[in-house]
C-alpha cells in the first residue's frame, strides 16, 4: 500500500476515534488495531500522539471550510450566505448526531501547556469569525444597526457557537434554529 494511503488511513481512524470517544480516551494501540497497521507505520507518519492530533485538527479545519464553501456555493447573496452558515452548522450537527464541535471538544481535552494545539483551534475559530466579517462587509450599509461590523460579526459568531454547544447538549437542532432566527433579525 502506498505511504500516503497508510497515512490517510491512520488519520481517518484517529479522526473518527478522537471525535467519537475523545482524544484522551483514544489509545495508540486502538488506532493501530483499527487502522490495521504496524506500530512502526504509525510512528513513521506521526512521531507522537500529539503530532497525530495536530494533523487531525489541520485536516478538520480544512474539511470544515471546504464543506462550508460547497454548502454555500449555490447562494450568492451575502446575507443569505450568513444565514446559510447556521444551516451548515445545523446539518453538521445532525450528521454527527449532535456530537458537538470537534474543535471545542479537542480544546477541552488538551493540557494548557500545549500552546500550539490551542493556537490551531483558535485559528479555526478566527477563520470562522473572519469569514462572517467578510460577508458582512459585502452587505449594503444599514444605518439602523446599533452594532459595528466587528461587533455584529462577533455577535453572529457567538450566537452560532453557543447554539452549537446547546444543540449538542440537548441533542436537538432547536437552539441553532433559534440562533438563525435571531441572526436574521440582526441582519
Amino acid at each position: 500500500m502506498k505511504e500516503s494511503a497508510v497515512r490517510a488511513r491512520i488519520l481517518n481512524v484517529a479522526s473518527r476515534l478522537f471525535y467519537d470517544q475523545g482524544y484522551n480516551s483514544t489509545g495508540i494501540n486502538q488506532i493501530i488495531a483499527e487502522a490495521d497497521i504496524a506500530r512502526a507505520s504509525l510512528y513513521h507518519h506521526f512521531p507522537s500522539k500529539t503530532d497525530l492530533l495536530k494533523a487531525y485538527i489541520q485536516q478538520a479545519d480544512d474539511q470544515w471550510f471546504l464543506g462550508l464553501e460547497a454548502f454555500l456555493k449555490p447562494i450568492h447573496d451575502p446575507r443569505e450566505k450568513l444565514l446559510g452558515i447556521f444551516d451548515y452548522r445545523m446539518s453538521r450537527q445532525q450528521v454527527s448526531n449532535f456530537g458537538g464541535c470537534q474543535f471545542v471538544k479537542v480544546s477541552a481535552e488538551i493540557p494548557r501547556e500545549e500552546i500550539q494545539l490551542f493556537e490551531m483551534v483558535s485559528h479555526q475559530k478566527q477563520r470562522v469569525q473572519l469569514y462572517i466579517k467578510g460577508l458582512l462587509l459585502q452587505l449594503e450599509p444599514n444605518q439602523e444597526h446599533q452594532l459595528s461590523t466587528d461587533m455584529l460579526a462577533d455577535t453572529l459568531f457567538l450566537l452560532m457557537e453557543g447554539a452549537t454547544v446547546t444543540a449538542s447538549i440537548y441533542k436537538d437542532p432547536q437552539a441553532l434554529k433559534n440562533a438563525k432566527a435571531i441572526a436574521e433579525k440582526l441582519l
